[in-house]
């Protein structure tokens, strides 16, 4: 017998059975385009030369890339609730609520509510129901005198308006909000790659073996896209990723006992048909998080004919098999195989398996898990949701939770902040690591050794920081006590400026050099209370206006705000930073700048969809008056299912997420019982959704 070595037939038999499938799988699973709704509107904004060069290659064939479909509905026209809820209800969000919401009412409309919007405003009633000739909503649109200053509509979103109004003109949501319709859609199918963190957890979950290093120099890094890294259609694979995952398998499977690993499948296995069929089945349904098809195993069972022939030993087949595995799509992506083509469709057990062991522990099914899904347990809401407490007794869905803190704050921005060494001289990267592990330790305490609320992340009166930042933050370090990894605990109820995450300096510094409002105030705006503004116009300047004496921050962004030019918008956010104005852009606290201005904490906190603002005297007001809001704790359940489906969320998905919402406000508004509310609802359910 010779020492088996693998030869360039191995190689591309392995190379063929692993990642070339993905050209097959992908086609399987694509996303489905809407012409009329999707592709259309694009056309309409072509250039003369860009639809002369669509149209000649309409003539030409329109070949279309394999994979790729075309939905069109020529003869299926919206009417009623889903022409306003998925067309028209969008549409206002994205064209006229700028200006015309329950809160600034240009010309006294508003446009956000069906009461308002009915009655009209200073030019009298907007919506004729039934005559869209003479509702003045449409002639302003039609000659394009609105909206004011910005993209005027499509002919085709002209055209749904008059339809919408000639109808009727049925309104039925109690609230238009804009955030809703930010993405468009919603409730898709999405292919997704594993990230970085979930390829490593999927390999020491799956094999035992710990790959991070080896990962982390190898595979690039994952981009953040819609406020999170591991957004599906963000989640890219390159011929750096495809060389990596080749490199990894092979790394992988030297780190393993391969006669042991076989063993786990097959008590003796042989090279007969009947054996490898064995243990590749049982291999390949554990490594691919599902059993494979007839055309799989033979595919796999190649390798070892292979190897078999050339005279290797049965621990060199179970390793190349393995590596194959290893670099198969169906290890690399989350794959699923669409079972009908309604979006209510669902998926199959193993599937919806790996959609909870995924959303609780960014890992595989576990065995007892994988025994849930051959039993068909998952089907039963008890079984199903004694799965869950398990697993959320795990250590790794506490792991899972944190990485959703930190992708949520966006605490990988700490890696590369460099503030100015002029103005703060005393910066170093510990103090910027002991920022963050400050938050993802309140989190910890907060969600897991509290049990409580998410929504107290923002007024805890505790928090751990290591001796320097308490040094940063003027604690006095014998007032805390010891909590463990070289962190102190401090509470802050004799201290009520600093409590809670906005008083971070993970979050403060979002602010920059000269703690800028208007990028903390989008940060309250769009991350805990989901509103929605619109870009500045490309021309204007927004460089940072650094303070000067008289000129604090405050005095800056009320002159902002004052300017009939960017108030508008401006209104929005910066009032949401003026409770932090005492805290410099690394997140100390002091009541004067360094130009003697006074600074102060007294400001007010503009609800998205309320008529008037809601004043707070104190910073602690403020704190409160965010985590008392239903508003914040809806925003935290959005964002949790984002990071949960791991794609942006639209429209067809907000009725789903509001029952969500509601199933875990019942049950404490806590971290675990949004999970469960997520894991339990149609959203993980069908197969629309995303994997």
């Amino acid at each position: 017998m010779f020492n088996f070595r693998p030869t360039s037939i191995i190689r591309s038999l392995i190379f063929l059975a692993g990642f070339c499938a993905t050209l097959i799988v992908s086609g399987q699973n694509r996303a489905k385009v809407d012409f009329q709704r999707e592709i259309q509107p694009i056309f309409e904004r072509l250039s003369e030369e860009e639809k002369a060069a669509m149209l000649n290659w309409l003539d030409q064939g329109a070949e279309i890339p394999e994979g790729i479909e075309l939905l069109r509905e020529p003869g299926e026209e919206l009417h009623g609730q889903t022409l306003f809820e998925f067309e028209i209800a969008p549409l206002l969000a994205e064209h006229c609520l700028e200006c015309h919401d329950s809160n600034r009412r240009e010309g006294a409309l508003d446009l956000s509510r069906k009461a308002g919007a009915f009655k009209g405003g200073d030019s009298g009633k907007a919506i004729h129901p039934g005559d869209g000739e003479n509702s003045s909503l449409w002639e302003l649109v039609e000659l394009g005198d609105m909206p004011k200053d910005r993209t005027p509509l499509s002919q085709r979103e002209k055209d749904l308006l008059k339809r919408w109004i000639d109808e009727g003109a049925e309104w039925t949501v109690d609230w238009i909000d804009p955030a809703i319709y930010e993405s468009p859609g919603g409730g898709e199918q999405w292919i997704r790659r594993l990230t970085v963190s979930e390829y490593i957890e999927t390999v020491r979950s799956a094999v035992g073996a710990d790959i991070e290093a080896e990962a982390g120099d190898l595979l690039p890094a994952d981009l953040r896209a819609d406020g999170f890294s591991n957004t599906a259609y963000n989640l890219n694979v390159d011929m750096g990723h495809v060389t990596a995952y080749a490199e990894l398998a092979a790394k992988i499977v030297e780190k393993l006992d391969l006669t042991e690993l076989a063993h786990r499948f097959h008590e003796e296995p042989k090279f007969t048909d009947k054996d490898m069929g064995k243990l590749i089945e049982g291999m390949g349904k554990w490594l691919l998080r599902g059993p494979l098809t007839e055309e799989e195993v033979i595919l796999f069972r190649g390798i070892s004919t292979t190897v078999a022939s050339a005279g290797g030993s049965m621990e060199e087949a179970v390793g190349y098999i393995a590596e194959a595995m290893l670099q198969s799509p169906r290890f690399i992506y989350r794959i699923e195989k669409q079972h009908g083509e309604s979006v209510m469709s669902r998926i199959d057990e193993y599937e919806f398996a790996s959609r909870l062991s995924y959303a609780v522990w960014g890992a595989p099914p576990d065995e007892r898990l994988i025994k849930a899904a051959d039993s068909g347990d998952l089907k039963d809401d008890g079984k199903l949701i004694g799965q869950l407490y398990r697993m959320l007794d795990d250590p790794r869905a506490k792991t899972r939770s944190l990485e959703f803190a930190y992708e949520w704050l966006n605490l990988g921005r700490m890696d590369s902040l460099r503030p100015s060494p002029e103005k703060y001289p005393e910066w170093d990267p510990e103090l910027a690591d002991a920022m963050r592990q400050e938050t993802l330790a309140v989190f910890d305490e907060v969600v897991w050794s509290q049990g409580r609320p998410l929504t107290e992340l923002l007024n805890t009166q505790t928090t751990f920081v290591t001796p320097e930042l308490a040094a940063h933050y003027g604690l006095r370090v014998k007032q805390g006590k010891e909590s463990g990894a070289g962190m102190l605990r401090f509470d802050l109820s004799k201290n009520p400026a600093r409590g809670g995450i906005l008083t971070h300096g993970s979050v403060l510094t979002m602010g920059g050099d000269d703690a800028s409002m208007v990028t903390r105030g989008l940060f309250v705006l769009r991350n805990l209370l989901r509103g929605t503004v619109k870009d500045p116009p490309p021309c204007l300047d927004t460089t940072p206006i650094p303070s000067s004496p008289g000129e604090s921050q405050r005095v800056i962004s009320e002159e902002r705000i004052a300017n009939s030019s960017c108030g508008g918008c401006h209104e929005k956010f910066e009032p949401l930073a003026f409770g932090l104005e005492r805290f410099d852009g690394l997140g100390a606290y002091y009541k004067r700048d360094v130009f003697g201005n006074r600074l102060r904490e007294d400001g007010e906190v503009l609800f998205p969809g309320g008529e008037a603002a809601q004043p707070y005297s104190k910073s602690s007001q403020m704190m409160d008056l965010l985590a008392e809001s239903d508003r914040v704790a809806e925003t935290i359940t959005w964002k949790l299912v984002q990071f949960v489906m791991g794609r942006p969320l639209g429209a067809r998905d907000a009725i789903e997420i509001k029952k969500i919402f509601q199933e875990g406000q019942a049950n404490g508004g806590t971290y675990q019982s949004l999970l469960i509310a997520i894991a339990t609802s149609d959203l993980r359910r069908r197969g629309g959704g995303a994997s």
